[in-house]
Order: structure tokens, then sequence, then C-alpha cells
């Protein structure tokens, strides 16, 4: 295991720490049709629905440097992280980020052509968007863009997203099934108690 893989771990584990546990068991279900579509989505090359191509072209490159593709392990990019957050930012809940998003979306390409590069952030090499990024980290659009990179490269791949379990792979994640209930005794009728042993 390399430097570079423990430093992308701690990052993406660090990342996930922006997602409140209670807020993601309570919206999995969507998020995880969500997930699905944007497979699909991605898988078929559709358009955007919510972002502009050339706000998504920047979303893509943004999502990039958050969780990129090195070390054999696939991306943002490879994971359709831009579908998920372009369909999230249509729902009731997410759709209020959508001016947050677009105006940040909008400073890091004015940031790319102040640094020289007139065809927008996505045009910039890796270590000129990371600086970039770093200029930003901390503030409101890099806190909800993180947010949603994060919940689209992870969500749980059996509806879509997170194909083959390769997001949770790379931060070491086991994957348990769940269960339904009754899970034992103590589920049962309050009246039955604990199991009676033989004699």
């Amino acid at each position: 295991m390399t430097v570079s893989t423990l430093t992308r771990r701690n990052f993406l584990a660090h990342s996930g720490q922006s997602l409140s546990a209670g807020w993601v068991s309570l919206q999995l279900p969507w998020i995880a049709i969500l997930a699905g579509c944007a497979r699909e989505d991605a898988d078929r090359g559709e358009a955007l629905l919510n972002l502009t191509p050339g706000e998504g072209h920047t979303m893509k490159a943004f999502a990039a440097r958050i969780i990129p593709s090195d070390d054999g392990t696939p991306g943002a990019d490879e994971l359709g992280v831009v579908y998920f957050i372009d369909r999230a930012l249509g729902t009731p809940y997410f759709s209020p980020n959508l001016p947050l998003l677009r105006a940040g979306i909008a400073d890091l390409d004015a940031r790319a052509r102040v640094a020289g590069e007139r065809n927008g952030f996505a045009s910039l090499g890796s270590q000129e968007q990371i600086g970039i990024m770093r200029q930003l980290d901390g503030g409101a659009f890099f806190t909800a863009a993180r947010t949603l990179v994060v919940i689209g490269a992870f969500a749980d791949p059996s509806h879509g997203g997170n194909k083959g379990g390769a997001g949770w792979t790379m931060v070491g994640m086991e994957h348990r099934p769940s269960f339904s209930a009754p899970f034992g005794w103590y589920d049962a009728h309050p009246d039955s108690g604990p199991p009676k042993r033989a004699a």
C-alpha cells in the first residue's frame, strides 16, 4: 500500500464525515434510486437535466479531483458521479443547492481563466485544479459539492451506483447484507420471552 493510497483513503474518510449518518439513513431509498438512474444515464451517455453541458464538464473535473482514478481503482468519472449530482439537484432536498453549485462552478472556471486557461477549470492540469480547489476548501460550494460527490460514489451498488462495490473497496469497507425483521427471539411477541432450553 503506497503513501498516496493512504492519503487518498484518509481524504475520502474525512470527506465522509461531512455526511450525517442519521440524515443519510433517512434518505437512502431515494439516494439509491438516484444512484441507479445515474449509473444507467452514465452508461448511455444521457444528457444532463439540471446542469448545462459546460457546468457538467466542470463538475465532472471537480469530482475527478475529489475521487481520482488511480492505482487501478475507478474514480468519480467511472462511477458516474456527475450524473448522480445532476439528478440530485432536481430533487426537493438538493434543489436549493443548485444556485450555490452554479455559482461555484462559474467561480472555478473564472479562476482557471485568471490562471491563463481560457477553456475553464476542466482544461487545467490536475495540480492546477487542486490548487484552485484548495483555495475554496471549507467554503459553502466546496462542502456541498464534495458531499454530493461522496454520496454519488458510495451509494449501494445494488441500486446502480458504486458499480461492483468499487467505492467501498477503495476505502476498505466490507459490505454486509441487510436482514429482515424479526432478527431473533427478542423481536418476537413481547409475551414470548427468551427461548426455553431443553432439560
